[in-house]
């Protein structure tokens, strides 16, 4: 019987190959041996390219095995990199404001694309402070970046999920590796560096190991569970009444609008949703803000003085000086006063990351890449690398000297070092300096040392709109009464000069009240307070989310937590 069936099966086989027609001699157990000697000669012809095609099949099948048993050959050349159009390409390095900003603007029928970013979405960062309490859920502040730019999706233009490593500006070729680490190679013509800033310790023991930043999604996720996992373990019954403060207690170390914002986020979830659900645990959970100067030191004296009263106000403790140590239960100030606290989180200040300082480049006196008026990146003075300044990387610990040679933790020369607008005057002037050709830089990691600008959102974003304009400029002048001809990548005539236009700051403090400063031309400016700067901080927000989507989802999360409350599910 299974005679019968294999027979079967061959004769299906050969009926098909042959169109359908049977030959005489085809039974229906099976091919009888005159019709297989009329049939061999067809099967032959027919089943030659099955077999190729076969065999083909089987070798990728086996290359794919070798290629998954050895993940982290040699980095591929970059003929195996995107398809080649003929035009520039233009390489962006990070997915913060500068750089998303230049993505959005920039025209991708000028140049072919590559983005290289550890994360494949750019945070709406005024917003994070939010997320931290629930009041909105993390999706809504996040904006993918094929929604910032669709012209992504395009088989020459390429978005890497990987960590640049290096650049060499004499191959015009940058250095990437995966999480995994597969490292790889990507050309270009013209360089984009938008790779931000990172949070800084100031080289203070236990920063690094028991505190948390906010800077991302998933920083803001880990102190939204941490907060929820106090409350919870505080009402586990057996636990000493001094164990019981310390789980209810929340440090906040920097009073600036981050700091504040997320104080005014926390006592809003006490006194709004905790109180009802947790009563007990409510009226013990304390807010501690540490700020070495003063709170919003940004802004005018007067809404300074309106945001510490309406903190204070709603149960917030504000704190005037300089941590020593952070332990893993115990914030450390150098006056000696000791702050038990179950959850800690570090806002005072950032600086320039790994990356940044090991390109070899010029560098101000806090490590950031030094530019022109241009946003050209400049070639260090001698034109040796320069190290890393010291005191900016922040990664010492214990007393000695930071890994960048620089002054004990917690001494006075190291605590002045709180952000990034420190004195960059020492840095010698742009005009003395050799410009790298094709390689830029936006946002936090760099800095004009002529005229150093803070590292705020509205400066990289500026800078990111102003030089997608010059990038655009530039191809349309040269490829001007040239249609169809490949646009050449040497130099172009210099553009107008970067002019930064501040827009004012703006800050929540808890409940329904806000702070807001705008400029209005020349050094004078427009200070509100109150409910008004709360709608002027929300409705400002809400239309400059970088999608419909996203504005819906933000204005869905404000109102179904008016109504219902923030949701404390911990999974």
């Amino acid at each position: 019987m299974a005679c019968g069936a294999q027979g079967l099966v061959r004769s299906i086989w050969a009926t098909k190959l042959l169109g359908g027609h049977a030959l005489p001699g085809m039974a229906a157990g099976g091919l009888t041996s005159p019709a297989l000697s009329t049939l061999q000669p067809q099967l032959t012809k027919q089943l030659r390219p099955l077999n190729t095609t076969t065999a083909a099949a089987a070798g990728a099948a086996n290359h794919d095995t070798q290629t998954k048993s050895a993940p982290h050959g040699p980095p591929p050349t970059v003929e195996q990199l995107p398809l080649q159009t003929g035009r520039p390409r233009l390489v962006v390095i990070g997915t913060g404001w500068g750089g998303a900003r230049l993505l959005h603007d920039i025209d991708p029928k000028l140049y072919d694309l590559t983005v290289i970013s550890q994360r494949n979405h750019m945070v709406f960062t005024p917003l994070l402070a939010s997320t931290t309490v629930g009041t909105i859920d993390p999706r809504s502040v996040t904006v993918p970046v094929t929604d910032i730019q669709r012209a992504l999706f395009q088989p020459q233009n390429s978005l890497f999920i990987a960590e640049a490593t290096a650049v060499h500006p004499d191959r015009k070729v940058v250095e990437a590796r995966a999480d995994d680490g597969q490292s790889f190679l990507v050309p270009y013509d013209k360089l984009v560096l938008a790779t931000g800033s990172q949070g800084s310790t100031f080289g203070i023991p236990g920063v690094l190991q028991h505190t948390h930043f906010l800077r991302d999604v998933h920083q803001a996720e880990a102190i939204r569970a941490r907060l929820i996992d106090n409350v919870a373990r505080a009402g586990i019954p057996g636990r000493s009444q001094e164990e019981w403060q310390r789980l209810l207690h929340i440090v906040i170390v920097g009073g600036g609008p981050t700091g504040v914002e997320v104080a005014g986020e926390l006592t809003d979830l006490i006194n709004q949703d905790l109180k009802r659900l947790y009563p007990d645990r409510a009226r013990a959970m304390r807010v501690t803000v540490v700020e070495a100067r003063e709170v919003l030191g940004s802004f005018d004296a007067s809404l300074r003085e309106y945001a510490a009263r309406k903190l204070i106000r709603s149960g917030v403790n504000l704190r005037k000086g300089m941590v020593k140590q952070v332990t893993e239960h115990e914030v450390t100030l150098t006056d000696g006063t000791v702050l038990p606290y179950g959850l800690c989180i570090w806002s005072t200040g950032v600086g320039p990351t790994p990356f940044t300082q090991s390109l070899p480049f010029a560098k101000t006196k806090v490590g950031r890449l030094a530019v022109d008026k241009y946003l050209r990146i400049l070639a260090p003075p001698n034109g040796k690398p320069q190290a890393a300044p010291n005191g900016v990387n922040g990664k010492g610990e214990g007393g000695t000297p930071d890994a960048a040679g620089g002054a004990p933790a917690g001494s006075e020369d190291n605590t002045k070092k709180v952000s990034l607008l420190v004195d960059e005057s020492g840095t010698p002037s742009p005009t003395t300096m050799q410009v790298v050709p094709d390689i830029y830089a936006l946002g936090d990691c760099c800095a004009n040392p002529d005229n150093p600008l803070p590292a705020l959102a509205q400066v990289a974003e500026q800078q990111g709109k102003y030089l997608a304009r010059v990038l655009n400029e530039q191809l349309r002048a040269r490829d001007n009464g040239k249609q169809g001809a490949p646009a050449p990548v040497h130099a172009s005539p210099t553009p107008e000069e970067f002019v930064y236009k501040s827009l004012g700051s703006m800050a929540t403090v808890g409940g329904y009240s806000g702070v807001l400063e705008l400029a209005q031309g020349g050094s004078s400016r427009l200070s509100l307070a109150g409910i008004v700067s709360w709608l002027a901080w929300r409705s400002a927000y809400l239309t400059r989310l970088g999608s419909v989507q996203k504005r819906l989802l933000v204005a869905f999360n404000w109102t179904a937590t008016l109504l219902f409350g923030r949701d404390l599910s911990r999974w």
